[in-house]
C-alpha cells in the first residue's frame, strides 16, 4: 500500500515521487506564478545555489522545488489536467502545500 495519496487518485511510496507529481500537475508553460512574476530556475555560472527568475535562492533542490510549487499552485488546487490535487494523507509534510490551498 502506498504511503502518499493525492485527491486525484495518484499514489506513491516515496515523498520525492509524490512531490514530483505535484510539480508536474501544476507546471505552467509560461512560468508565471500566482504573484504575476516569472518563476523558473536560472542556471548560475559559478555557484551550486539554485536561482529563480524572481530572485529567490536556495542551496538545496528540495527547498527550491518547494518555492516553485508554492508560487504556481493555484488557490483552488486545480492542476493543468483540470483535477484538484491535494494530499489526502495527514502524514504528508506541510511544506508541500499551503493550508489555505487545502481548505480552499
Amino acid at each position: 500500500m502506498s504511503n502518499f495519496h493525492c485527491s486525484c487518485g495518484f499514489a506513491a511510496d516515496s515523498p520525492e515521487l509524490f512531490a514530483d507529481h505535484l510539480g508536474w500537475v501544476f507546471d505552467r508553460d509560461d512560468d508565471i506564478g500566482n504573484d504575476g512574476k516569472p518563476h523558473a530556475e536560472i542556471i548560475p555560472g559559478s555557484t551550486s545555489a539554485h536561482l529563480c527568475a524572481c530572485g529567490f535562492t536556495a542551496t538545496e533542490a528540495a527547498e527550491f522545488n518547494d518555492h516553485l510549487l508554492i508560487m504556481v499552485m493555484p488557490m483552488n488546487a486545480i492542476g493543468i489536467d483540470g483535477k484538484r490535487h491535494v494530499p489526502l494523507d495527514i502524514t504528508a509534510p506541510d511544506r508541500w502545500y499551503v493550508q489555505w490551498v487545502v481548505d480552499g
